[in-house]
C-alpha cells in the first residue's frame, strides 16, 4: 500500500499548477498585445480590453489562492 502525500506536498504541487496557470494567462495577455496584420485586428476593441481586464483579475485571484495555500502549509508546519 502506498503512503498518502503530506499536506505540504499537496500544497506544493497545487502551487506549481497555479504558477503554470498564471504563466498561461501572461502568455495569453502577451498574444493579445501582439502586432497583427493590417485589416485583421479585433472587430471590437472594447471586448479586447474586457478580456485583458478579466486576465488581470484572474491573475489576482491566483495570487490570493497561492497566499492561502502558503498560509495553510505554514500552519501545518507549526
Amino acid at each position: 500500500m502506498s503512503e498518502l502525500p503530506t499536506w505540504n506536498e499537496i500544497a506544493g504541487h497545487a502551487l506549481a499548477s497555479l504558477n503554470e496557470a498564471r504563466l498561461g494567462l501572461s502568455n495569453a495577455r502577451d498574444w493579445m498585445n501582439s502586432d497583427w496584420s493590417d485589416g485583421h485586428g479585433p472587430a471590437d476593441h472594447e471586448k479586447r480590453h474586457e478580456a485583458a481586464q478579466l486576465i488581470r483579475e484572474a491573475k489576482q485571484l491566483i495570487e490570493q489562492a497561492k497566499d492561502a495555500l502558503r498560509a495553510s502549509a505554514e500552519r501545518v508546519a507549526r
